[in-house]
């Protein structure tokens, strides 16, 4: 994934794919979505990025 890519899924915001973090100081919640979207159809976990989308880190 390249940066443009990365900025267009962060716009499409959360989906079953993709989750959005604050912080890694959310690791408890982060584990629990890196294991959901193991056990499903793959995805990715973003850090630094509100559920909103809006960066903050």
């Amino acid at each position: 994934m390249n940066f443009n890519e990365l900025q267009k899924s962060i716009a499409a915001g959360e989906s079953q794919t993709l989750e959005l973090k604050k912080s890694t100081a959310e690791k408890e919640r982060a584990c629990r979505s890196l294991c959901a979207l193991a056990n499903g159809d793959g995805g990715q976990v973003v850090f630094g990025v509100a559920p909103s989308g809006k960066v903050v880190g």
